[in-house]
């Protein structure tokens, strides 16, 4: 049996490898944010380092920011890459060589769309002469207001209704429900149904909630019940939605028996 003593050396050195493992991805994930700057990289003078973005609002458009530098060295100098921490920033930058004395700039657009809240990206700057390490660590920060209806997140459109999809798949073989998600980005209610006369027995349809308030999310629930009629199975079955001023086609989502 061990004796206590003995006990508390082994929760003491477990204790300190875990604190020596937890160091350790500490400072890797500081490596990647704030890595190790090229010497070279003191021939980049940039007139700011840390920019702030302001405020931005989710459904506005990208917006630009340029980050100006000056050759301070004694010979030309090249930026061949320019990468980021996040793809919501995507940088562009003059390719040619910058001789000495003379100015250059690189730009960061910056797509709020997707991205809400306080933002700090990284943008790591490389040259012909800084080697595999970046010449410079900018940082570009601020904050994106929440849009009440991000319809990006919706790829498809059928008026004011926004989806995530437009096509449901069942096997065919036991029963099974659907649902696809939708968004009213309009701003008067909508109350949504389907043609159900034209829909086989096998097949329901429903909205929940049956009516959705301007800018307030739903399900298209559709459900499969192969008990329901002795009908043959079709391999796609169109779903005409209704309280939609769209034509039929441009109004119908899709089920699909595989």
């Amino acid at each position: 049996m061990f004796c206590r003593s003995a006990i508390y050396a082994v929760l003491s050195l477990v204790s300190a490898v875990s604190l020596s493992a937890q160091s350790e991805r500490e400072r890797l994930i500081d490596s990647l944010s704030r890595p190790e700057i090229s010497a070279t990289g003191a021939m980049l003078k940039f007139d700011v380092t840390v920019m702030d973005a302001g405020t931005l609002d989710e459904e506005s458009s990208p917006e630009e920011y340029e980050f100006r530098w000056t050759n301070v060295g004694e010979t030309p100098v090249t930026v061949t890459n320019v990468t980021t921490t996040c793809g919501c920033a995507v940088p562009s930058f003059e390719k040619g060589p910058v001789q000495p004395g003379e100015k250059s700039s690189l730009k960061i657009t910056y797509h709020p769309k997707g991205h809400p809240g306080k933002f700090d990206r990284c943008i790591f700057v490389y040259t012909d002469i800084s080697g595999s390490l970046p010449a410079a660590v900018l940082r570009l920060a601020g904050n994106v207001i929440p849009s009440s209806r991000p319809v990006w997140a919706f790829p498809y459109q059928m008026g004011n209704l926004y989806l995530k999809q437009k096509e449901v798949k069942f096997s065919g073989e036991a029963r099974a429900v659907e649902r696809i998600f939708c968004l009213n980005a309009g701003e008067k209610p909508l109350k949504i149904g389907a043609e159900t006369a034209l829909l086989p027995p096998y097949l329901k349809f429903r909205c929940e909630p049956e009516t959705i308030q301007p800018g307030e999310y739903a399900d298209l629930v559709i459900s499969f019940d192969p008990d329901a009629s002795a009908m043959r199975l079709l391999k796609a079955v169109p779903v005409i939605l209704t309280g939609i001023d769209l034509p039929p086609s441009r109004r119908t989502v899709t089920v699909v028996f595989e």
